[in-house]
């Protein structure tokens, strides 16, 4: 799956944007830490980065139906 760009700037060289998958997943990130007592839920960051990731891929996903 192809990452497309959130906020590209076409008339700036090498000013693309970042993926949409980093946005989503950044999007997911602000959610989680709302949520109750989060490590206790996840444990380490690298599991919440890993949550974040899979949460982006689904949005990705959805966005293709």
């Amino acid at each position: 799956m192809k990452d497309k760009l959130a906020f590209p700037v076409p008339d700036l060289p090498n000013q693309n944007g970042m993926d949409l998958r980093d946005y989503f997943a950044a999007k997911a990130m602000a959610i989680y830490w709302t949520g109750p007592d989060v490590e206790s839920i996840c444990g380490t960051l690298e599991n919440v980065a890993d949550w974040c990731y899979e949460m982006a891929d689904a949005m990705l996903e959805a966005r293709e139906k």
